[in-house]
Order: C-alpha cells, then sequence, then structure tokens
C-alpha cells in the first residue's frame, strides 16, 4: 500500500503504473548466510558450502524459504561478475528445515522480484557470531553494481 501511495503522490501515474513498477524492481533482502562449519559440514549441500571470506552468497531453498528465483540468481551472478566479485551459493538441504528471511513475506505482500543474499558466518544468532571483513566489502561492491545496472 505504501509503495503504491509513492507512485501516486510522485506524479507517476496511477494504480496502473504502480503494478508496472512493481514488475519491473526487484527488492535484495540481504543479511547473513550460514557459512560452512567445519564441526557441522554435514548440515549443508555437499555441493554448495559457503565460505567465510568467499564472497557473497546467493541463498536458495526448494522449500521456498528464500524467494532467490532462476532469473533473481542470474541477476545476481551477473552483478558479482562486474563487481569482480566470488559468488557462493547457500543451497539448504531440502530434508533439513532452515531459517527463512523476510522474502517470502515481501513477495506474499508485494509481488515483487526479490533476491535473498547473504554473507556467510558461524554460529549465527550465537553470541560469538564470526563473519570475513572481506565478505563485507565483496558485498557492498556487489550491491553497488546492482543499484547501478540497468537490469529490464
Amino acid at each position: 500500500e505504501l509503495l503504491e501511495r509513492i507512485v501516486s503522490q510522485s506524479g507517476a501515474g496511477g494504480r496502473e503504473e504502480y503494478f508496472r513498477a512493481c514488475r519491473q524492481s526487484i527488492l535484495v533482502s540481504a543479511d547473513m548466510s550460514h557459512g560452512l562449519h567445519p564441526n557441522y559440514a554435514d548440515k549443508h549441500d555437499p555441493q554448495h558450502q559457503p565460505r567465510l571470506n568467499g564472497g557473497p552468497t546467493l541463498k536458495l531453498n526448494a522449500n521456498a524459504r528464500y524467494m532467490t528465483d532462476g532469473l533473481g540468481t542470474a541477476i545476481f551472478e551477473q552483478a558479482c561478475q562486474q563487481a569482480g566479485v566470488s559468488c557462493q551459493y547457500q543451497v539448504s538441504r531440502s530434508d533439513m528445515r532452515t531459517g527463512s528471511t523476510i522474502g517470502p513475506i515481501t513477495v506474499g505482500q508485494t509481488g515483487l522480484r526479490t533476491l535473498d543474499v547473504g554473507n556467510p558466518m558461524l554460529a549465527m544468532h550465537s553470541i560469538r557470531e564470526t563473519a570475513g571483513t572481506a565478505d563485507a566489502w565483496a558485498m557492498i561492491r556487489t550491491l553497488a553494481q546492482f543499484l547501478t545496472s540497468d537490469w529490464s
């Protein structure tokens, strides 16, 4: 509703223009992701094990706990490539429950294409969270590239 009001009050148009704007928009839900912990490697898909200081992580889940789709994956991969940054993947095992993000809620309420991304870290939600400093700079470069590119 807020987005629709912004379109309407900015003079950009009415309801039709709002829906067109939504279809041309991409929301990036950027927070953190579970990095590979050597003591719990079995919690990760064997082919997708995000490592600290290995670059931003694109979060994917077959049970729709994350909302990244194929086109969103391609767009984020391209932003990483253009920024000179490695892209990693957090693919949750389908036989294990995982956390979630605001992605599913946002898609359900707005219909916006949503990417769930994050930097890998160890011990998420504990008092000893550990992340790589290189990942912060890599994510900044990637998001700057994403924001300045034309994805239409």
